[in-house]
């Protein structure tokens, strides 16, 4: 019997260290500062994806909620914890003297010993220094991939050709590899930097079983999905706020087209840009187009600054505070300023994230 407990604790030990990792992290010149460590620059509520532990420690801090790591530099620096398959991570360094911060490129970390080497080189660079199987091949799909990330611009518009073409590479490319973690990435690194693409879809449907069961496949997929079906030419779905606050589909019937502005307080090119989101409705109120703001704010003090803002902004259209966050689970809204388009059969028209100019283009193009 004792052979047999022996046995089974000896099995359940090698199964639980199967996902353990350690990561040595050397940055002298940053000792006694602080790094920080998680998703890379993204949009589109992909930190929610990442599926990993830390170990919290005195000079390693974890934050679960948005999945990154501080740490304090000493002149020994470990990190350990859990990780089920390969995710990429960036490491980023605040720097005072511009109160902004600079950051590394991806790596992925996965399970195992790793060790990397942060110095000052353009201001933080990344060195890493044990080869792992997804690191590898990140390296080599890079590289392939080169002439069609040239042609795309992070966090701007972009030909949605351009999009699709590096897509069709990428579905040949899982096709001989289906369980490339990798590859899967690297769309969810497209649509965070690129917004939306129907060939996402399309992408997403040739992986193996073994990579559709990962956390990171799931969420991912749920978050394309809303993206389809409330993407442009897609349907505005039913918002409730509270018990008497809603928006639905009897709020566009009325207008021609109604302005939707998603803001917060926190966000200040949404306070900038008000000034002149009252004077749209003023130039289209006429020819039936319809505002309405939701502010992400919940707690009270924040809520009355917001109200104070749309009053001093002489603000004449409905605004609804997004106290239980709907907003962001039926529309994946993620980021601010964002204005959504709805005719009034509650078709969704344009959909930009902080481009009034071109909203007031698509405004145009409809009622006029």
């Amino acid at each position: 019997m004792k052979n047999y407990l022996f046995l089974f604790s000896l099995l359940s030990s090698l199964l639980f260290s199967q996902n353990n990792f350690s990561l040595k992290i050397e940055a002298p010149e940053f000792e006694k500062d602080s790094l920080f460590m998680g998703p890379p620059t993204s949009t589109g509520n992909i930190r929610n994806i990442y599926n990993y532990d830390i170990v919290t420690t005195k000079n390693v801090i974890f934050n679960k909620e948005n999945s990154y790591v501080k740490v304090k530099i000493t002149p020994e620096n470990t990190i350990t914890g859990k990780i089920k398959y390969p995710q990429p991570i960036e490491v980023s360094y605040y720097d005072p003297k511009i109160n902004g911060g600079y950051m590394t490129k991806p790596f992925f970390l996965e399970k195992g010993n790793m060790k990397i080497n942060i110095n000052k080189q353009n201001n933080i660079s990344l060195i890493l220094e044990t080869e792992t199987p997804s690191n590898k091949e990140y390296l080599t799909l890079k590289n392939q991939l080169e002439n069609f990330d040239s042609k795309l611009k992070p966090f701007q518009n972009n030909n949605p050709i351009d999009i699709e073409v590096k897509q069709k590479f990428l579905q040949s490319y899982i096709r001989k590899n289906p369980n490339s973690i990798v590859a899967f990435w690297e769309i969810v690194s497209d649509f965070s930097k690129f917004q939306f693409h129907k060939s996402y879809i399309a992408s997403l449907a040739l992986f193996s079983s073994e990579v559709k069961k990962n956390f990171s496949y799931i969420e991912f997929k749920k978050i394309i999905t809303i993206e389809n079906s409330t993407g442009v030419n897609g349907n505005f779905p039913d918002v409730m706020f509270d018990k008497n606050s809603m928006i639905s589909k009897s709020d566009f019937s009325e207008y021609n087209l109604t302005l939707i502005d998603y803001w917060s307080t926190t966000c200040k090119p949404c306070i900038e840009d008000l000034p002149k989101l009252v004077e749209l409705h003023k130039k289209f109120k006429e020819k039936g187009v319809n505002f309405i703001s939701v502010t992400d704010e919940n707690k009270k003090e924040n809520m009355e600054k917001a109200t104070e803002i749309l009053n001093k902004n002489n603000v004449a259209w409905k605004n609804y505070f997004d106290t239980k966050k709907e907003f962001p689970k039926k529309l994946n809204a993620s980021g601010y300023p964002l204005q959504i388009l709805v005719d009034r059969n509650g078709k969704i028209v344009a959909r930009k994230l902080g481009e009034l100019d071109q909203i007031e283009d698509e405004i145009k193009k409809y009622v006029e």
